[in-house]
């Protein structure tokens, strides 16, 4: 018998086996720091695709009774307000109310990291604090009724981003290299 998944949970899944382990972190992370950021770039298209793939569209609407999810993880870019660091993310969306910001799990050196994880070493975490809290984030989905987030308002760093990542590719790692590249992040 066929499991009846979400499209959140199918969302997750698809990346979980087709693009977070072979993502170069790396790269992604010394892309942040250059003036095209086009592997950040890439690397978001990626998960702005499999968005759309897994969710059936790009466009989700707040409010109760909308026939749509209750709750979405979407791709897009946090920027810390006192640092400017930039981080290509994945924000979770309370999408029964106003578009409440639940959920942060910013890409980086470290590979995902999820904000406030009681697992994190207090290296990571306290990195973490300091380069990103507090932040302002944009997401590549257009969600009507988020009151939360309004891309005109944004900062113009997520705006250039948020407006140009589609023209960009990135290219993930072979499973040998991604089996690596895990190996290195541990240490």
């Amino acid at each position: 018998m066929k499991e009846n998944k979400s499209n959140l949970d199918r969302y997750i899944d698809f990346l979980n086996a087709h693009i977070l382990p072979f993502i170069d972190y790396s790269e992604l992370e010394r892309s942040y720091h250059t003036p095209e950021k086009a592997y950040a770039k890439g690397v978001l298209n990626l998960l702005h695709t499999a968005m759309a793939e897994q969710y059936g569209s790009t466009q989700l609407s707040c409010g109760y009774g909308n026939g749509q999810e209750d709750y979405a993880v979407l791709p897009g870019v946090i920027r810390g307000k006192k640092t400017g660091d930039l981080a290509v993310a994945l924000l979770g969306i309370d999408l029964q109310s106003s578009g409440e910001h639940c959920e942060t799990e910013a890409l980086c050196r470290y590979g995902v990291v999820t904000q406030g994880d009681s697992r994190l070493s207090k290296q990571v975490a306290d990195e973490f604090s300091a380069k990103f809290i507090p932040y302002d984030y944009g997401y590549t989905a257009d969600v009507p009724g988020d009151i939360h987030v309004s891309k005109n308002e944004l900062p113009d760093e997520i705006k250039e981003i948020l407006d140009t990542f589609q023209n960009y590719t990135a290219k993930l790692l072979s499973t040998d290299e991604a089996e690596k590249e895990d190996s290195e992040l541990e240490r």
